[in-house]
């Protein structure tokens, strides 16, 4: 997503793609990020009267927390716990966006392992 798009456009895309954040790139170099916006930023901004029209650059974090793409699954639970936030930009070695991972896909990734640590095999 670029920062000129619109609340309404953002709010479509994660509604049809069922996620709760998007990555706000720079619109000539897609790799570098430039914020999010999460489902939290623009129900709050609805809630206090601003337009769904406005850009999402106008209320996107800008302060980025990432983790790198080789990092383990225990240090993003202990950067989202240590941050208080659901969902994690994940980066490759050049800083570039590699994609997200959520509290969502750390509890299930959990449930895998405990299933298959107490199944017989």
């Amino acid at each position: 997503m670029e920062p000129e798009a619109s609340l309404m456009d953002a709010a479509k895309l994660m509604s049809s793609n069922r996620v709760g954040l998007l990555v706000v790139v720079d619109p000539f170099d897609k790799g570098k990020i430039v914020g999010v916006i999460s489902e939290r930023d623009i129900v709050n901004a609805v809630a206090r009267g601003g337009s769904i029209y406005s850009p999402i650059e106008n209320l996107m974090t800008k302060q980025v927390i990432t983790i790198s793409k080789e990092a383990r699954l225990d240090e993003a639970a202990m950067t989202m716990s240590k941050f208080g936030i659901r969902h994690l930009v994940v980066v490759n070695e050049d800083s570039s966006l590699f994609g997200v991972v959520s509290v969502r896909d750390i509890v299930a990734e959990e449930r895998i392992i405990k299933a298959l640590s107490t199944s017989v095999f």
